[in-house]
């Protein structure tokens, strides 16, 4: 845990040694900025739809914020201090995903102040903005596992951030690909159809594989949040991404070290 805690204060400490970090929270903050303003000038504050303008901009704020978790060392060559360090590669991994989950929190916090001049100004913060921000907290911590497991993929930078946001954009656009990958797959059942199905068979099938792709999709998870509607189940599912793209980012590590020993 030391060993964890040490880790994660060089590598928070590291976003503000360098122009990035600053440039990724101005960005959060000058989006955030713009809506609630927008509100503002027109008599009507809405921060649930706030969270959901910043979210469709975690394609470009997130990977820029990851890019550089572990492409940065392998690029200067500071990586072997890391592997030749008493800590253990998951130590390594998880101090490096919290430095950067806490620099996305940090941000998140800076909209706190939007809820408090709605208060103060007597307008309406229900359950629904709480959930917006819970959902929105979770998808943002399973994304930055996404950005962090990319980065040490590689150790240039640019491609790290370009992966992460193509994969994000496919995610995101599960819901769209699932509803055509399901009518293509009624259609090639149909076609072959060795077994005999009956069309309502075949439509069920179809159904079912646009909801297995359907389940993937990250985004999708917040939506009864934002009605106010809590679950444990899309908890669990961001909880076990997480976990999935750190694992692997810990493979990933693992093998890297075992190759430099």
């Amino acid at each position: 845990m030391k060993r964890t805690m040490a880790i994660f204060k060089r590598e928070f400490a590291a976003y503000f040694r360098a122009p990035m970090g600053f440039v990724v929270c101005a960005i959060f903050m000058a989006v955030s900025g713009l809506y609630f303003s927008s509100g503002v000038l027109s008599a009507y504050i809405n921060l649930v739809g706030e969270l959901a303008f910043i979210q469709s901009f975690f394609f470009v704020i997130i990977p820029l914020m990851t890019m550089r978790v572990f492409s940065e060392d392998r690029k200067n060559g500071t990586e072997v201090l890391l592997y030749t360090s008493p800590a253990s590669s998951l130590e390594i991994v998880m101090g490096k995903y919290l430095a950067a989950l806490a620099l996305f929190l940090l941000m998140t916090s800076g909209t706190l102040v939007h809820v408090i001049i709605t208060i103060l100004y007597g307008g309406l913060v229900n359950i629904n903005v709480l959930g917006a921000y819970v959902g929105f907290v979770f998808l943002g911590a399973a994304y930055v596992a996404l950005g962090v497991f990319t980065s040490a993929l590689t150790e240039n930078q640019i491609i790290a951030a370009i992966i992460s946001f193509v994969v994000m954009i496919v995610l995101s656009l599960l819901d769209v690909v699932s509803s055509m990958l399901g009518s293509v797959a009624s259609t090639l059942i149909d076609k072959v159809n060795i077994f005999g199905l009956t069309d309502l068979q075949i439509d069920k099938a179809g159904s079912a594989v646009t909801a297995a792709l359907n389940w993937l999709n990250p985004s999708t998870r917040t939506n009864n949040y934002i009605q106010g509607i809590f679950e444990l189940s899309p908890i669990l599912f961001f909880v076990s991404f997480v976990a999935v793209f750190l694992f692997l980012t810990n493979r990933v590590i693992e093998k890297r070290r075992w190759s430099q020993g």
